[in-house]
């Protein structure tokens, strides 16, 4: 799932019409923080995959599941540029892998 697209692509133009009506519209971001206590909730565990880590993006395994969840953790790390307020920032989900 490539939530970072959300951000600048409207949700109905970007969630499929079934997922839209079921669950309504989808937030442009979704924080890693709300995003693991619901995991957590549902008495799975995350754990820090430190082979697919890289210098801008964590990723974190969720237990019992094949899924990844790819979060910012630098937003520049290459040294470009300051945030853009209304862009990601470091927290956000960037994707989850489902397989």
């Amino acid at each position: 799932m490539k939530i970072q697209r959300l951000l600048y692509v409207p949700s109905a133009d970007m969630v499929p019409p079934v997922l839209a009506r079921k669950y309504g519209d989808f937030a442009p971001t979704v924080r890693f923080d709300e995003l693991q206590a619901a995991i957590l909730a549902l008495g799975h565990t995350l754990e820090l995959d430190t082979d697919n880590t890289s210098r801008d993006m964590d990723c974190y395994r969720v237990s019992d599941s094949a899924a990844r969840i790819h979060v910012i953790s630098d937003f520049d790390p290459y040294g470009s540029g300051t945030p853009d307020p209304d862009g990601h920032q470091v927290g956000d989900v960037w994707s989850i892998d489902l397989w």
